[in-house]
């Protein structure tokens, strides 16, 4: 890891503007994809060029199964797309590296002074090339890490000649629906070289992480209630506007849930997570709150999607209650549209501050401790040593404060420079000798967790640099 060199930023300059002077929008469809594999990381990146319509014009690096997943989202919700909250919530969920090509006024002024201290000056209409990463949920941020500079440059250059194959007919890229897909690789012995492969090694999409319900005593009551004849429909949506906290960096988008009524539309409950982190076990607590307050008990409630369903299973099973998944659940779009409409007609696309009534510390407490308590639930800590299992909550607390408070980053944000000042200089210090010496296999587990659940990009590096300084 570490930060971006100007050897670096200018090599990537010199491959997108190369990218744009061949223009391969004029004959090869977004819906195309192509795999560059990535030996530095391990890591496939699904590729993608817009711009056949003459707007939008760019190559989208979709980075391993998450990135493919995402990448997926918008076309298996074709005929949804039409709606602003399902299109939004596709480009919200992005996990991916991007280069477009912009007019001079949708630059920043960090985007001109890098092009300007490079040497570069670019004037003309969609030839400024931008670049940007994409992760579910923040807002689209700049390039910083070297690793991102790297693989996107080659994925430039390949997706240069890959296109150029096609051209000439020497190659029939697939489509995203195809069964196999073209992938790019490198070896000492042959340098770059290309191959088609199974598309249904990347095609099974993975099962969404449950949400875990953790109040036996709530739980009790809401079963005991009445279950009337009334029918829920559940979503997920993004709100439009990106928002940041105070003293925070990274914008974000705020993630709705919301309940309404199937036949009248009525909301029933509404959910708005003001932080970049999730606390969706918060979301189904208020909800089987909201059930015991109004003294009811629903007898089904259908979700949006599989994400809205994993949100609600284990509620649903414990209050006794029918959960569904229905993607065309109408009264639940049209309360999002509706809200989702009013919002951008009521606001601009700036950047809004926003205050928490709860500090982030206390967030990144409760975060942490219910990572903990959700795995020893689930007895996903038996692996462990008994030493470990004993000093998990604290070393995970004290880590992820001390990545926030002295670096500044949440989950999300996560690099491996940080995580080595942190094991290397911080840990240390607050920890005793007996607890500093299970950081290694806690971490290890921890940041392995939270990369399985696609809370924090690219786990496996920071592994290597758990592993390498405790």
């Amino acid at each position: 890891m570490g930060i971006a060199t100007n050897v670096e930023l200018h090599k990537l300059y010199e491959a997108a503007i190369a990218f744009r002077k061949l223009q391969p929008w004029k004959w090869m469809y977004a819906s195309q994809v192509f795999i560059i594999h990535d030996d530095e990381r391990d890591i496939d990146g699904f590729c993608s060029i817009m711009g056949m319509m003459g707007e939008h014009f760019s190559l989208s690096v979709y980075l391993g199964e998450a990135g493919y997943q995402s990448y997926r989202y918008l076309y298996d919700k074709a005929s949804l797309a039409y709606m602003d909250h399902i299109f939004m919530k596709a480009e919200v969920k992005k996990n991916c590296l991007t280069v477009s090509f912009e007019n001079p006024e949708a630059l920043t002024e960090h985007d001109d002074e890098q092009a300007m201290f490079l040497g570069y000056q670019f004037k003309g209409k969609n030839e400024c090339p931008r670049f940007r990463y994409h992760h579910p949920g923040i807002y689209s941020w700049y390039l910083t890490d070297g690793w991102q500079c790297r693989f996107l440059t080659k994925a430039l250059e390949q997706a240069m000649i890959v296109a150029r194959l096609e051209l000439t007919k020497d190659l029939q890229v697939p489509e995203i629906y195809d069964s196999k897909y073209y992938l790019r690789y490198y070896t000492e012995e042959k340098g770059w070289d290309g191959t088609f492969v199974d598309a249904t090694l990347y095609k099974k999409a993975p099962t969404p992480k449950k949400t875990i319900f953790q109040n036996d005593l709530l739980a009790y009551r809401v079963k005991k209630l009445p279950k009337l004849l009334i029918t829920l429909e559940a979503i997920q949506f993004y709100l439009p506007n990106p928002v940041v906290e105070v003293g925070s960096g990274q914008p974000f988008f705020m993630l709705v849930t919301a309940l309404v009524d199937s036949e009248e539309g009525q909301l029933f409950y509404l959910d708005v997570q003001e932080t970049a982190a999730l606390y969706l076990t918060d979301t189904v607590t208020e909800l089987a709150k909201q059930f015991l307050e109004l003294k009811i008990r629903p007898c089904e409630i259908i979700a949006e999607d599989e994400d809205t369903y994993a949100l609600l299973e284990d509620v649903c099973k414990q209050i006794d209650v029918k959960l569904s998944i229905d993607y065309h659940t109408a009264r639940a779009h049209e309360f999002a549209e509706y809200i989702f409409e009013e919002l951008q007609n009521a606001s601009s696309n700036t950047v809004k501050v926003i205050e928490s009534e709860q500090s982030d510390i206390d967030k990144l407490i409760m975060f942490a401790d219910q990572i903990t308590d959700t795995l020893q639930i689930q007895q996903a800590l038996d692996d462990l040593s008994e030493q470990a299992k004993e000093q998990y909550k604290l070393i995970t607390q004290t880590f992820v404060l001390a990545m926030y408070t002295i670096r500044d980053q949440i989950p999300s944000e996560w690099t491996g420079d940080a995580v080595k000042d942190i094991c290397l200089n911080v840990l240390p210090e607050q920890l005793e000798k007996d607890v500093l010496a299970q950081c290694k296999p806690v971490l290890s587990h921890f940041v392995t967790v939270l990369g399985e659940d696609e809370i924090i990009p690219n786990y496996r590096s920071l592994l290597l640099v758990i592993n390498n300084c405790l």
